[in-house]
């Protein structure tokens, strides 16, 4: 038996939404706006996993823990996701994915600050900053820069939203002491979160047609709403699992980077792997190994 399971759960939920951005913008070229795209495909969700998990007794559990019901509906799928499908289609998709790769040190920032068991120490320091420069070096930037007006601007805020909505939900979803089956956690907050986001996207954006779309739209949509039904099952997991800390749990979502750049090298014949790339893989998995390992080799530094 894993002594940290969540860590495992965290793994699995970090390499299913690696392939998640470029998924979207896929499927939003096809005439279909942010929020309209965003509802129908966790209203979907929804509907697939309270099939899988309905049980007597499930109005009366979401009634009895209806704080954190509306927590995770409301601020981790409905704000968080709204911001962030608008913000994916106001930026590039590179700019999009070195945002998200600030992830991990955002949530660290934010368990630092709310948690008393959580705290910054000298080697996780360190371990971000090495883990900075291994993202940076991964992602790259365009020859000449980029040239970001105030729409790209927005969008950058927003991402970093979206952000702060997901740490923030799931620091209190590691504190909340109740015995939930994640999937039916999963369940209720895509659900209800779906619904309102398509209600919202509607009256908003407009309708958006989504039948008789082309095939590569609905293979976005299936694909999207795979990711979505197993990787915040696997999220919910690790949050809950007491071994593991919410900073230990974010550190894993490093692995996107990663495994996108592997994936682009895979899938895209333009895109081959370079020093820079390597160099900066070799880097974060040296990050990751230091944050769990490296307050034991400091203690043993200062021994000898």
């Amino acid at each position: 038996m894993i002594k940290k399971s969540g860590l495992f759960y965290a793994i699995l939920a970090s390499v299913l939404w690696a392939i998640v951005n470029p998924v979207i913008k896929t499927g939003l070229s096809y005439d279909m706006s942010p929020m309209n795209f965003a509802g129908l495909r966790f209203t979907s969700v929804g509907i697939i996993l309270l099939a899988y998990t309905w049980h007597k007794g499930m109005f009366a559990e979401i009634k009895k823990y209806k704080d954190l019901f509306l927590l995770l509906t409301f601020v981790n799928i409905f704000l968080g996701y709204a911001v962030f499908y608008i913000g994916v289609n106001l930026v590039d998709g590179a700019v999009s994915s070195i945002i998200m790769g600030t992830t991990p040190f955002v949530n660290i920032l934010l368990s630092h600050i709310m948690t008393t068991h959580d705290k910054l120490n000298k080697h996780k320091v360190i371990s971000i900053l090495i883990s900075l420069v291994g993202l940076i070096m991964i992602i790259g930037v365009k020859k000449g820069g980029y040239s970001i007006g105030t729409t790209g601007l927005i969008g950058i805020a927003l991402l970093f939203l979206n952000i702060i909505f997901q740490g923030f939900s799931a620091i209190k979803l590691s504190e909340y002491k109740a015995n939930i089956d994640p999937i039916f956690l999963n369940a209720v907050q895509m659900f209800f979160g779906g619904f309102l986001l398509y209600i919202s996207g509607v009256y908003i954006e407009g309708y958006h047609n989504f039948i008789g779309k082309p095939l590569p739209f609905y293979l976005s949509l299936g694909t999207l709403v795979f990711v979505s039904v197993f990787a915040f099952s696997f999220w919910f997991m690790a949050l809950q699992d007491k071994n593991t800390k919410v900073s230990e749990v974010n550190m894993c979502r490093l692995i996107n980077p990663i495994l996108g750049a592997i994936l682009s090298w895979i899938m895209l014949p333009d895109e081959k792997p370079t020093f820079n790339t390597v160099a900066g893989m070799i880097i974060i998995v040296f990050s990751l190994v230091f944050y769990f390992k490296g307050k034991e080799y400091l203690e043993k530094k200062k021994i000898n």
